[in-house]
């Protein structure tokens, strides 16, 4: 896949639907088989609720953007700043809270890309650090990130439906990164 002919861009408030569908086919591709399908069908509703989402999408604290390729979207990012921020709330930082591709679309460096993306954006809007959290039991994204620079800080709990698991606080600073 040429690199070179994938479009970031804002998803707009029109595109709703797309990204409910987007953020449910990843999310389940990616963590579905290793949850209890009542947990997660109830985890699915709350967090990609479309007024949840079409909430998000109008507030400006929350970014949304899309990868697409060839007219389809094939990837998506979430970032969050000020009180949008799902955990720290601080100033100065910059949330990454979702980067999912499809899965047929895995391994081409995407997640790079909108990493990178992320970076910009941060470094454009002067935050001092980027974070995110990523669940303990995913050593792929966890090794992505490290490899991207990032260190664990901390953990924090977060429930799919009834079961309370755990992610790993990671944040690289945007100084290091110059």
């Amino acid at each position: 896949m040429d690199l070179s002919k994938i479009v970031l861009r804002e998803v707009l408030t029109g595109e709703v639907d797309a990204l409910r569908q987007i953020s449910i086919e990843t999310f389940t591709d990616q963590f579905g088989p290793d949850n209890n399908p009542e947990d997660f069908d109830t985890y699915i509703e709350e967090a990609f609720n479309r007024d949840r989402l079409l909430r998000e999408l109008e507030d400006p604290e929350c970014i949304f953007y899309f990868a697409e390729w060839e007219g389809n979207n094939i990837a998506y990012l979430k970032l969050n700043t000020g009180k949008a921020q799902t955990d720290i709330g601080e100033e100065t930082a910059m949330e990454i809270e979702r980067i999912y591709v499809r899965k047929e679309f895995q391994g081409h460096k995407l997640g790079a890309l909108l990493m990178d993306k992320a970076v910009t954006e941060a470094t454009q809007r002067g935050f001092e650090y980027l974070w995110l959290g990523v669940w303990e039991h995913n050593p792929r994204a966890i090794s992505f990130y490290e490899r991207k620079g990032f260190k664990a800080f901390g953990t924090h709990p977060y429930a799919i439906g009834k079961d309370i698991q755990n992610d790993i606080l990671m944040r690289i600073t945007i100084s290091n990164l110059k």
